[in-house]
Order: C-alpha cells, then structure tokens, then sequence
C-alpha cells in the first residue's frame, strides 16, 4: 500500500502550534547583536563547572547511572530523598514527559495565557486540547476564578508557573490551593523562583496533594541554557511516573557533572542572581521615568507595556534591532500591541539598551 509520507504520520503533528527557535540561529550568525529576548543568563559557566564536565568526559564511554549522589544533594536542597527527585533534559523534558504522563487524546490541558509558548505545541503533540484563559486586564494576574470555573472532566492537567512567565507575576499562596484542592495534577513550575531568594519553594504541596509535581530548571539563574539540566520534584508514586515516562540516559554525564559542581558552589548561582537583580533594579526606574509600565522583574525578565506610546511591538523590536539589541516578542495582550520583553545582559548591553530605551521612547 502506497501512501504520502504524510498519511502515515499521526494528523494532529500538523495541527499542532509550533515553538519556533529560528532566531537563536540568527542570534548566533550575529554575536555582535544582544541577545535580550530569551532568558538567558549572560554570565558564563564558571571554571569549576567546566573543569567538572572536562573531567567526566574521562567515562564518555560509559552509561550514565541513575545519579544517586546528585539526586540526594538536589532532595536535600528542599527536604526531600533522593526518590523524589527525577532528572531532565532541561524542562523542555519534563514539559514533554507531563503531557505524555497525563494527556490522552481529547483531553484537555489548562494554562493561562500569556504563557511560555513550549506548553501548548507540547500538549496539541497529544491530540489533547489546550485551554488557555486569559490573565486579568488590570494587573495581568493569573484569573484564578475563570480558570476554575473552565475546569471540567476533561480537564487532566493544569499548569501554575510562580512567577509567572512573561508577566513575572506570583501567584497568591490561597489561590494556589484552590487549585490543589480540585485533585487535577497540577505543574508548579519554578523555573525562576531562585531570582527571588526571600522566597520559598512551594514543594511543601506535594506532601499534602500527591497529583501535584514542581518543575526546576538549571537554564535561568544557574546559567545552564546550553548545557541542558533540570529536574521534577514529587512524590515517590508521582517520579516514578516520571522517570518510566523519560527516555533512559536523558541526561548526560557532562550536565550531570555541571549540575552538581555549580550546586557544591552556591556562591556562582548567587553572583549572576544579584548581577540580573541590579541591573532589573536600573530598569525599572529608567522605564518608569519613560512613562512605560514594566511588570514586576521577578524573575530574568521584565514585560514592559508600551501600549500608551501608540508603538505597535513589531515597530519596537524593529527600532531596537537597528540598535543591535533583540528584543522578545509578546503578542497581543487584551487586543492591545506594545508589549515586548527583556532579560539583562552584559553590563555594556544593559548600557546599550538603556541608551536605546531614552532615545525612542523619550
């Protein structure tokens, strides 16, 4: 039987939203061009690291063992053992692994929206359909009440990003445990809680609800976007799951390595923490003088709403790109445009931005 390569393959891959990485090969061709739209953190892997990941290459040849060492250090960074504790690819892994762990085709995953744009393709790759409620208009907070009243028996899966991604927003604790309180597995990802050092992990939740799980990546204030860690913490029962549901070996002995020599020396995660800190201070009162309106910088981020100055994003992101900055994308927010974001760099590109901001918006 002949057929279309297309006709074998499964139909909803075409349906699907793609998460579009093209501008990192175009950052790449340009290393003169700032690259303030992904996150990144702009502060290399210190020597430590390095030498940790050049020695493990010394078993290159090996398969890598379940981790135990590293897992025990990262259960005892929230109180947890070492099988609460399962490791990623990055949280891009665990992102993939959750909707294959919970959603079934016809099923339906829950976020707000804005939102990291990696979750919905993710979820629509399981034929499941994505349920995104818009934050609110005035604050852009999560809307707790419209997300729970959109709950249903299709719902599986529901995600809380503390803070909020693009709009750097916490959720409150209360509202947080209405969530828990409904019995759908919930996602808690924390992927920037460690800009925020006076705060707390949530990972007290997963004793008292066992369908929820948090999601930690080592790509934001750790520096490890290149270099590819994460890890879900939960219960036994729920990294279990998890860990039949991750591709054996998804983490290499090189990440491995990185992962625990940045962890035996918290003070490189504390120095890029306060260099990202101060210059988001720096920021927020230049914007503000501008007569922008920068939401809170709670993680390696900040959305600025440009909307009053009649600039359409798509005219922003041109005039800062002519200025050899790259600038992130955010797309329309309540049928408004002139949102965009940006993550701090090098001290000499958060000089250059800021010399960018006062001259097209002043």
């Amino acid at each position: 039987m002949k057929k279309d390569l297309k006709d074998w393959i499964v139909p909803w891959l075409y349906t699907s939203r793609e998460y579009n990485v093209g501008i990192l090969d175009e950052a790449m061709a340009n290393p003169g061009t700032a690259r303030l739209m992904l996150n990144e953190n702009p502060i290399p892997p210190s020597e430590k690291v390095i030498e940790a990941v050049a020695d493990s290459l010394r078993h290159g040849n090996w398969y890598p063992d379940s981790f135990l060492r590293l897992r025990t250090k990262i259960g005892k960074m929230y109180g947890l053992g070492p099988n609460n504790v399962a490791l990623a690819n990055g949280s891009s892994d665990t992102i993939d692994a959750m909707m294959r762990l919970f959603l079934q085709p016809g099923d339906e995953f829950m976020l707000s929206t804005p939102t990291f744009e990696l979750f919905p393709p993710r979820a629509e790759l399981c034929n499941a359909k994505v349920v995104q409620v818009p934050v609110r208009e005035d604050n852009l907070n999560y809307d707790v009440d419209g997300m729970l009243n959109a709950i249903n028996e299709r719902t599986k899966l529901i995600l809380i990003i503390n803070p909020n991604n693009p709009t750097g927003v916490f959720i409150d604790d209360a509202d947080l445990d209405r969530f828990c309180e409904t019995g759908v597995p919930i996602c808690v990802d924390e992927a920037y809680l460690d800009y925020n050092p006076d705060r707390p992990s949530k990972v007290d939740l997963i004793r008292k609800y066992p369908q929820v799980f948090l999601s930690v990546t080592f790509s934001k204030a750790y520096g490890f976007c290149g270099i590819r860690f994460g890890f879900v913490l939960g219960t036994e029962e729920m990294i279990a799951a998890f860990n039949r549901m991750f591709l054996p070996w998804n983490v290499s002995r090189m990440a491995a390595a990185a992962a625990e020599a940045t962890i035996d020396n918290p003070d490189e995660v504390k120095a890029k923490v306060e260099h990202n800190n101060k210059w988001m201070v720096v920021f927020t009162e230049e914007l503000k003088n501008l007569g922008l309106k920068p939401f809170p910088a709670n993680g390696n981020y900040m959305l600025i709403d440009g909307t009053m100055t009649g600039k359409t994003t798509a005219e922003i992101l041109k005039a800062a790109l002519d200025e050899n900055i790259y600038l992130k994308k955010i797309g329309e927010i309540h049928g408004k445009t002139g949102y965009f974001r940006v993550t701090p760099g090098q001290d000499e590109e958060n000089e250059r931005f800021i010399k960018f901001i006062r001259a097209y918006f002043g």
